[in-house]
């Protein structure tokens, strides 16, 4: 039995994908059962996602790391690894993240030492080994350390000191040794600095956008080249705008090779403005002394432009930014998008910003990075005013892509203004189309990390039906399409043990172009059926070549009573299992809920019907862990699929 039960969940896994990491998205998935202060996130170039994060830990701020596979199984523990326990004062305060080129996690943070707040960095490898030590390379006293990995493997690190307040820079070789012997302070002229952002630029050199002090939070930006010694290329700094920024936040920061892009809002007046500047590798700004502005909207009673972040697809002749508006009480906000020539910075979509969610009273606030699912395919989350997250895909018009479900909702608890959900984190991966978002939520003990991903491999064709059935001696397939984007086709694929799949035929989309909003229904007969066993796929192919795989089906001709169990979901699940089976004739047959020890939990007597039968199975009083569902026929034939309860 024990054997029977291995070969099952081999077909099993073998045959699924990834899918989401919780269908639930009032449950998402908890990053650790610890109370959460604050939270990094980055994505690997394997599809995996770091987080790294504060545990208030009986009021010390320990710092510890996580790395979700692309399955969302934490690969560190239930509760990640514990990165530093180092005495981190009364509060914490704003630390920063960076991946090196094997993918390792680098965290600047700060904790005190003697009494005082010393900036320091380390790392932590995709295995959870500290290689830099359990404490790090301290960089000297001050705080926000701000890391960027260079091109030589070395890391730069920029950091506020504590005396005289201002930016420090420092070197770290990829063994965890400070290079320089004394840190490069930055000043311009006699005024001090803060909240310096890097960029890694070829050869080693990297640019610095910087905050100049003012009075109060009160800011002006600057820019400046350095090479892999530590020595600055222009001969001074350079003014990126004369308007007024915080120097209690970062803006947004992206390389180009040699070009850097830096987006930012500031203030004019009593109005706020975004705008996108360039800096060149040799200082100059062709954009002009402020930069591309988002919008034209100028007056007093028009709309402010506040949080603003950019992304470029490498390679791209554009610039894409998303910005938050409000209206001038900053009483109702909503989320706008535009896109700028590399070239010259103008704004090739609506000149007042491109609305994708109108100003009012929902709120919906943008925030996290902007992402791409393609070069002309942008793609964020933001939240409303419940606190709701969902994630919005555009395309190249700045239009909602009519993917099914989209806007797709992250997560669908809410919270109020008492108790918000905040520290925003929002990757996308390419290596397996996954979006996934990060965020800090109380509900209802204390504050903790949470993550949802959405899947986006499948997006592009909507498949709403894929069915197989007998005719006589031939086996006929179909399938509907809700939405198709860039689609050019489907390969229908067949196999006789659900592992080893060959394409039997193409199927032409019949959508003008490859792009539908409505539904379309396809055919394929297979008139040379296997004699046992034919389990049938979709290969679905894009214009630019990327393709997808539906579900399997599978039709039988040994016995004419056959069945089989087309999916469970949701996958974990916490409260209820969806279960759908396919059966070639009607017939009665036991349900078994079987644990990992062969034990069997829970047990019912179901009736099937020929065609598909869909039941729910209560499992809100099973232990977690890993179960089987087993449904056994008249005939004693068995289809078992593991699910986990959470």
């Amino acid at each position: 039995m024990k054997q029977f039960f291995l070969i099952i969940l081999l077909l099993v896994n073998t045959i699924c994908g990834f899918a989401q990491w919780n269908m639930n998205t009032a449950v998402n998935l908890e990053v650790a059962a610890l109370n959460v202060a604050d939270l990094q996130t980055a994505n690997t170039t394997d599809g995996k996602t770091w987080i790294a994060f504060y545990n208030n830990n009986a009021g010390n701020y320990d710092m510890r790391a996580q790395l979700l596979d692309a399955a969302g199984n934490k690969l560190l523990g239930a509760d990640g690894i514990l990165v530093c326990s180092q005495p981190s004062g009364s509060a914490t305060f704003v630390f920063n993240v960076c991946l090196d080129a094997s993918n390792n996690l680098l965290i600047a943070f700060q904790y005190e030492v003697a009494g005082v707040n010393s900036a320091v960095i380390t790392k932590v490898n995709t295995d959870g080994s500290l290689p830099w030590g359990n404490n790090g390379v301290v960089l000297g006293a001050g705080l926000a350390p701000y890391p960027a990995v260079l091109t030589t493997g070395e890391t730069v690190v920029a950091w506020n000191n504590n005396s005289p307040s201002t930016l420090y820079i420092q070197k770290i070789s990829a063994a965890g040794t400070i290079v320089w012997g004394l840190p490069v302070a930055i000043t311009v002229g006699a005024s001090l600095t803060t909240r310096g952002q890097i960029v890694a630029n070829p050869n080693g050199f990297f640019t610095m956008v910087f905050q100049k002090r003012g009075v109060g939070i009160s800011t002006t930006l600057y820019a400046q080249r350095y090479n892999n010694d530590g020595t600055a290329q222009w001969a001074s700094a350079v003014q990126l705008s004369a308007l007024t920024t915080s120097g209690a936040r970062y803006y947004s920061i992206v390389g180009d090779g040699d070009i850097t892009y830096f987006g930012y809002y500031a203030a004019s007046g009593s109005r706020f403005f975004s705008y996108v500047q360039r800096i060149n590798a040799n200082g100059a700004l062709p954009w002009g002394e402020v930069g591309a502005p988002f919008s034209t909207y100028s007056t007093g009673a028009d709309p402010y432009q506040q949080t603003t972040n950019i992304a470029h697809y490498p390679g791209s002749a554009y610039i894409w930014a998303v910005c938050t508006y409000s209206n001038t009480l900053q009483s109702q906000y909503g989320v706008y998008i535009q896109k700028f020539n590399t070239s010259d910075g103008s704004v090739l979509l609506d000149p007042l910003g491109k609305e994708v969610y109108p100003i009012s009273n929902n709120m919906d606030t943008q925030t996290g990075a902007l992402a791409f699912y393609s070069e002309q395919t942008p793609l964020f989350i933001s939240y409303d005013v419940n606190y709701k997250i969902r994630l919005t895909v555009l395309d190249n018009a700045g239009n909602f892509v009519n993917w099914n479900g989209f806007p797709y909702e992250m997560s669908s608890t809410t919270a109020t203004l008492a108790t918000p959900k905040g520290r925003f984190g929002f990757n996308y991966s390419s290596q397996n189309s996954q979006a996934v978002a990060v965020w800090y939520e109380n509900r209802g003990t204390e504050y903790r990390a949470y993550a949802q991903n959405r899947n986006l491999t499948i997006i592009p064709v909507t498949l709403a039906d894929f069915k197989a059935s007998k005719e006589s001696k031939k086996i006929n397939l179909s399938w509907n399409t809700v939405t198709e984007i860039n689609n050019t086709g489907f390969y229908v694929e067949r196999s006789a043990d659900g592992r080893q799949f060959k394409s039997l035929n193409f199927v032409p989309t019949k959508a003008t172009g490859g792009n539908s909003n409505l539904n379309l229904d396809y055919v394929f007969t297979d008139m040379q059926p296997l004699a046992a066993l034919n389990y049938y796929r979709l290969k679905q192919v894009d214009l630019d070549g990327k393709y997808s795989y539906s579900k399997t089906v599978l039709v039988r001709f040994d016995k004419t009573g056959s069945f089989y169990i087309n999916s469970i979901y949701p996958k974990p699940a916490t409260s209820v299992l969806h279960v759908s089976v396919g059966s070639g004739a009607g017939m009665k047959a036991d349900l078994s809920i079987v644990d990992m020890n062969g034990k069997t939990i829970k047990s019912s007597a179901i009736s099937l019907n020929k065609g598909n039968t869909v039941f729910d199975v209560d499992v809100s009083t099973f232990a977690k862990g890993i179960y089987f569902l087993k449904i056994t026929g008249n005939e004693k034939e068995v289809s078992i699929e593991k699910w986990v309860r959470e």
